[in-house]
Formats: structure tokens, C-alpha cells, sequence
């Protein structure tokens, strides 16, 4: 790698204030980093390209040269095929006149002449550069196939080469790099290696801001960048990352003593927000305590029980959470107080700062952001709903379970789906260990929760929704230390222009491209999903069931209609439902009802299951887990008759479930089961919380449990 000829190139383009490097230039630039070229030779007159054609040899390509033209072919600035001299020639004044007209105001510099490279396979190789996550390398189908297709892959540069080969495995287009209706293979490694260079040019120049190769040509043997542009920020890229400073170690020390408190201060609640927030610790475990100078409110505050103090100054012992609910005007001055006391972390519900996008708003926060950062404290928010913690009791909303720690942890820029998670997690068999509503993160981010909670030995799962990311190369970073030990299933708000439009307006934070986040969390090992339903399926899998070690799965329906509408579910999900081997087939012949029901896989097994038959259950399921060929088992039951018999003879539901979960605890592969409710909610739904309490995972639906499953394969076949 020459970076001096770098250095010389981009240098010399700056000294004539361009952001934007020719084509001679850009090619020159990947040949000192080791990137074979086409490289075109320049030509001021039609006479000139001529006598250059001639030297290097027929055909030939003539690309205008211009600094004020991006897209040459939109100007008429490319010609190919040329086969003589009078052709260049020609082809150089229609050139110059598809200029004059097209592009009137732009700078004419003569044309690139460069011999017509040879047909490959066309593939396109890039950078751009994302706002949150800095450098962005892309590849995909060339041409004017990307335009059309936009089959494309997107990674954090720079790779390795096993990424840059994950990469090519992800493009819909890749069977044409290996060889179709008897062309030879490309040559992938070299690609692959192109990938690779291209990629730490982009990590070590934050200065190109975006490069364009396209086509690169692959052939059986080597690679050829065939055009390529590359742009230039406007001055030197900052780095993206956030700078934690010296204080991020005691900053996380006490955002550790604020998520486990020993004592609490609520600060401003009042009556006519129905004391939600001293209402919310009424099984906290430590000591809570109240500030509030309105005089009104204090009496119906002690009622309560609660010692009110009228300065935080007053309370005693050291406070390791304030939680503040004043207005925004007041809270600039609230966080004030608690650095003066020594408080360890500080939650904001406080509203109205620069998810407003008004100045007063976005003066605020800065103010909020400016004191946090200058100091060790934790500061949660601002417009959040806070920590939860239930084992000790803290809670960001009245009623919410405590008592239990659990293993799942779950972090929220919506303070409502962390609400909605304390409440509507348990239903699914998640156990909430730790929680964090951190709204506007203006000082900790989702990278400092993630962290802490991926490093807590009781964590087994994380959750996210997460509506978008500042500090995206120490996300990226610590996402795939969290992975490396636990799934993270996360959920991105804001993917759509819309959605990004009100992600802006509710946490101010910087939206990021669909492609661009599917990129991180693939790069990072993490889980992606697109609905609260998704997100809480996930979360549940991943906390109660084996890993999924492959995609052969045995169903078991209880209808000959079911049994076909599970397996379309699963295989239109990526999910595979193979013949079981002979040895099963061998032992259902003994017991199986065929009347109205099969063995092969799907089973249609209610004639078999129900009445007195109900112990052949447990000996389907037993040879299911015996046989090699599957993966893992899915159980599809409570509907029709089983549960209509459920209304009148509860015991026999209670001893069908203890059964199942029996096998559930002794099998050797994963286990769920699958009861929708159909005709009979109140029913099924009990029957599901009672399945759910004894350890067992359920789903709603076959296409919500044929895609979590799915998931679960894809993530349990990288880790």
C-alpha cells in the first residue's frame, strides 16, 4: 500500500478546493492501495484520444473528464466499442457537444481513453459514509443491475475476509459468481480481497467520504475495477464516536448503585399526576424519601408515609436515585442540586427538550447535557420513565411486578414499551432482571445500558427498541461483546422516511437507513425484528428454550387442515419439515390412529391423542426427540375438541400440561408449543399463561412461531 500516493492524490485536489477526484485520479488512487484498474489515459483533443487509442489497442471506451459531472452516462459523457481512429475521433466531438448541451455550466477537460475491458461477471464494490457509524462498505450486482435489482450487502468498514465472503453469500445474485449454465466460476477470493483493501482504505482515510466502483469485473481468475469515483468530505471527518472521558468508569459505577438503590428521592410529584412516582416504590426495599416545597402537596405526601424534605440538601444518608418529575424550566436547576449532594444517578421524566425541536427546549437539554458531562453522575433521560428494577422494588410505573429477579434485561427509548414489557413480559415466560426507559440519552447512551447489563452474570437475553444511535462505532463494539455471551434481540423505530421523521420529533435523536441498521446488527451478531409481538417472541425464545442447532422440525397438529396450514407457516418461513427415519415410522405403526390422521410428518394427531389415547402424547413426542433428523419439535394444540373439553374437565388441561412440561425439562431438543386461541380466547389464553408458568415457551399463532424459530436457527448458527 503506497499511502504517500494517497496522501500526494487527495492533497493535491484540496490545494484546488475539489471534493470530488477525477476518474484518472480516484484509479490512481486504488492502484497505490493495490486494487487492479482500468486505468484511462487523458486526451484534450479528438486528435490526441486517437493517437492514445491506437497505442493502447482497440476497442476502446471514451468518459468525459470533468469536475462538475458526477454521472457521466447522464450527459452523454461515455461512448463504447470504439474500433478506429475516426470512431474516437467522432466519438470525442459528440462527447463534447452532449455537454455543451446537457451540462452547459460544467467544466470541459477532455476525455479518459481506456481499452474496453473484457466481459466478467459485473459486481459493484463501495464506501459511503453513515452519520452514526461512520464508514459503510457495500457490495452487490454491477452495471445497471444495482439501479434495477439493489441487490445489495452493507457492513461497518473495515471486514475481514470472512465477512467480505458472508457478504457475497447474502446477495440473491451470488449463484452468478459461482458459475451458471456452464460459465466458469469467478473468482471470489480475489473479490473478496478487493473487498478487503477497499475497506481498510475507508477505515483509515476519514476524509473520502464516499467511493463508487462500478463495474468491477470478476473474472475466473483476478479483478478489474473498470470505472470508479470517489468523493471527498469537505474538510477532514471527524470521527464518529462519542468521547467518554475519564469519567465514564464512575459514571458507570454509579448508574450500577442507581439501578440497585438503596435509597430513593422523588422529587416534584404531585397530586394531579396521581403521585405516580411515589406511588410506582411502594415495594421498594430501601429507603424513599420525597422533595417538594409545595405546601399543598405535603400533607397528602406524609399521608402517604413518606418523610417530604423541603431541599434535597436535608435528606440524609447518601442518595444513590433521584427521580424528578418538575417542570422542564426547573430541571437545569434540580440537576444542580444533586451534584451539589452527591446524588449517584438522576431520571428525568421531564419533558420537552430537544425531541421539540424548539429553541427553548434544545437550550435545556444542552444545559442538562453540559453539567451531566462535566461531572460523574448518572443521568438517565431526560423524558423517560426511568429504571426498573424489580427485585429490589424499583419501579418507573405503579403496579408493576417486583419481588423476583429474573434473566432478561430490556432497554427502551419508548418510556411506554418499557411499561408495557414489566407487564406483558411475565405473560410470555420473560423475567425481567434489569430495565432502562432512557429516552433522549443525552449522556448515557444505549451502549452504556447494553454494556452494564450484558456484563450482569444473571443476564441470559436483552431486548432493545431503540429509535436511533449516536455513538455508533462503541455501539457496534459493545454489541458484539454482548453477543459473543448472550442474544440481544433489538427492535429499530424510525426505519421508514416517516418513521424517521417522528423518530426526530420524539427522542431527537439521528435516524439511520434500513440498510445501513441491518448492516449493524448483522456485523454486531444481534437479532433484528420489526414489531413489539416480534420483539417479545424473541425475548422468550431465546430466555426459555435450547438453542436451535438447525432448521428440521417435527410438527404435530391436531387436523388434517392444521397440519397443512403449519407446515405452509414454517417452510414459508425458512424452515425445513423432513420424512422422519424408518425407526419412527416403525414404532407409530404400533399405536397410530390412521383413521383420520397421519404419522408423516406434519402428524395429524388427535385421533391418536385425545380420550383415553392422551398418554400417546408423551410417546409421539419421545419418538419425535429420538429421531436424528430433526432439529427440534412444535406441538400445535388447544383447539376444537381439546378445548372444548378444557371448559368442563380443567384437571385433565392441568395434567396435560404437567406432563408436557415434564418432557419440556428432559428433552434433548427445543420444545414449543402453539395454541391460538380460534373460537375460544378466554379459554386458550388461560391455557396458555398456565403452559407459560410451567416453563414452557408458547406462541400465538404458526407464522409467529415458525418466524421466531427461524430466527432462533439463524442466530444460534452464527454463535
Amino acid at each position: 500500500m503506497d499511502t504517500a500516493a494517497v496522501d500526494r492524490i487527495i492533497e493535491a485536489a484540496r490545494a484546488e478546493n475539489r471534493t470530488a477526484l477525477s476518474e484518472i485520479e480516484s484509479k490512481q488512487l486504488l492502484e497505490a492501495w493495490a486494487i487492479p484498474t482500468a486505468m484511462p489515459r487523458r486526451a484534450a483533443s479528438a486528435r490526441e484520444a486517437a493517437s492514445i487509442a491506437k497505442q493502447i489497442g482497440f476497442p476502446v471506451v471514451l468518459k468525459v473528464l470533468s469536475p462538475d459531472i458526477t454521472h457521466k452516462s447522464d450527459v452523454g459523457g461515455v461512448v463504447l466499442g470504439l474500433n478506429s481512429q475516426s470512431q474516437v475521433e467522432a466519438a470525442f466531438k459528440l462527447i463534447k457537444n452532449n455537454v455543451a448541451e446537457k451540462a452547459p455550466t460544467a467544466r470541459f477537460e477532455g476525455v479518459a481513453v481506456q481499452t474496453m475491458a473484457r466481459a466478467g461477471v459485473e459486481m459493484l464494490a463501495g464506501i459511503t459514509y453513515d452519520a452514526a457509524f461512520g464508514p459503510m462498505l457495500v457490495t452487490g450486482l454491477g452495471g445497471v443491475m444495482v439501479e434495477v435489482l439493489k441487490d445489495v450487502v452493507m457492513r461497518p468498514a473495515p471486514i475481514d475476509a470472512k465477512t467480505g465472503r458472508q457478504m457475497i453469500d447474502e446477495l440473491k445474485g451470488a449463484a452468478l459468481l459461482r458459475g451458471v449454465r456452464g460459465t466458469p466460476p469467478a473468482d471470489i477470493d480475489a473479490f473478496v480481497d478487493l473487498l478487503v483493501k477497499l475497506s481498510e482504505l475507508a477505515g483509515s482515510r476519514r476524509d473520502i467520504r464516499e467511493m463508487d466502483l462500478n463495474p468491477v469485473m470478476v473474472y475466473p481468475q483476478g479483478v478489474l475495477a473498470v470505472d470508479a469515483r470517489v468523493a471527498l468530505s469537505d474538510g477532514a471527518a471527524a470521527d464518529v464516536s462519542e468521547v467518554n472521558g475519564d469519567r465514564a468508569a464512575a459514571r458507570r459505577r454509579n448508574l450500577e448503585k442507581a439501578i440497585s438503590p438503596e435509597t430513593i428521592v422523588v422529587i416534584g410529584d404531585k397530586k394531579a399526576g396521581g403521585y405516580i412516582w411515589l406511588r410506582a416504590q411502594s415495594n421498594f426495599k430501601g429507603k424513599l424519601y420525597s422533595v417538594q416545597i409545595d405546601p399543598r402537596e405535603i400533607p397528602n405526601i406524609e399521608q402517604m408515609g413518606i418523610t417530604n424534605y423541603l431541599n434535597l440538601s436535608e435528606v440524609p444518608g447518601p442518595i444513590d436515585l433521584a427521580i424528578t418529575a418538575v417542570p422542564r424550566q426547573v430541571a437545569p436547576l434540580i440537576l444542580k442540586n444533586c451534584l451539589e449532594t452527591g446524588v449517584r444517578g438522576v431520571q428525568f421524566f421531564t419533558s420537552g427538550f430537544s425531541e421539540t425541536a424548539e429553541e427553548t427546549g434544545v437550550n435545556l437539554e444542552r444545559q442538562l447535557k453540559s453539567l451531566a458531562e462535566n461531572s460523574d453522575i448518572a443521568l438517565i433521560g431526560p423524558n423517560c420513565m426511568g429504571l426498573y428494577n424489580p427485585a429490589v422494588g424499583l419501579c418507573n410505573f405503579p403496579g408493576q411486578p417486583t419481588g423476583e429477579a429474573g434473566d432478561v434485561c430490556f432497554i427502551s427509548q419508548s418510556g411506554t414499551h418499557m411499561v408495557n414489557m414489566a407487564f406483558q413480559g411475565p405473560l410470555r415466560g420473560i423475567k425481567i432482571n434489569k430495565g432502562a426507559s432512557i429516552g433522549n440519552a443525552i449522556v448515557l447512551n444505549p451502549a452504556d445500558y447494553l454494556e452494564m447489563m450484558a456484563e450482569d452474570p444473571a443476564t441470559r437475553v436483552i431486548g432493545m427498541y431503540v429509535e436511533g444511535i449516536r455513538d455508533g462505532r462503541r455501539f457496534l463494539d459493545v454489541l458484539r461483546r454482548a453477543t459473543a455471551r448472550i442474544p440481544v434481540v433489538i427492535w429499530k423505530g424510525g426505519i421508514t422516511e416517516a418513521g424517521a421523521r417522528a423518530t426526530f420529533s420524539h427522542t431527537a435523536s439521528l435516524a439511520t437507513s434500513s440498510a445501513v441498521w441491518k448492516a449493524v446488527v448483522r456485523a454486531g451478531g444481534a437479532v433484528e425484528v420489526r414489531s413489539w409481538d416480534a420483539l417479545l417472541d424473541a425475548m422468550a425464545m431465546f430466555s426459555r428454550s435450547l438453542p436451535i442447532r438447525g432448521r428440521r422440525v417435527g410438527l404435530v397438529a391436531m387436523t388434517g387442515g392444521q397440519s397443512v396450514f403449519i407446515t405452509d407457516a414454517f417452510a414459508s418461513a425458512g424452515m425445513e419439515i423432513p420424512a422422519l427415519s424408518q425407526s419412527s415410522y416403525d414404532e407409530f405403526k404400533t399405536f397410530f390412529n390412521i383413521i383420520g390422521g397421519s404419522y408423516r410428518n406434519p402428524l395429524d394427531a388427535a385421533g391418536t391423542i385425545m380420550g383415553p389415547q392422551e398418554g400417546n402424547l408423551l410417546r409421539i413426542l419421545n419418538i419425535l426427540d429420538r429421531d436424528p433428523v430433526l432439529d427440534l419439535i412444535v406441538l400445535e394444540i388447544g383447539t376444537g375438541t381439546a378445548a372444548s373439553r378444557w371448559a368442563s374437565h380443567e384437571a385433565d388441561l392441568i395434567s396435560m400440561l404437567d406432563k408436557l412440561a415434564d418432557f419440556n425439562r428432559r428433552a434433548s431438543k427445543p420444545f414449543s408449543l402453539i395454541m391460538h386461541h380460534a373460537h375460544m380466547e378466554d379459554l386458550v389464553a388461560r391455557a396458555r399463561r398456565l403452559a407459560v408458568e410451567r416453563g414452557m415457551l408458547v406462541f400465538e399463532s404458526f407464522e409467529r412461531a415458525a418466524q421466531t424459530l427461524n430466527l432462533g436457527a439463524e442466530y444460534w448458527s452464527m454463535h
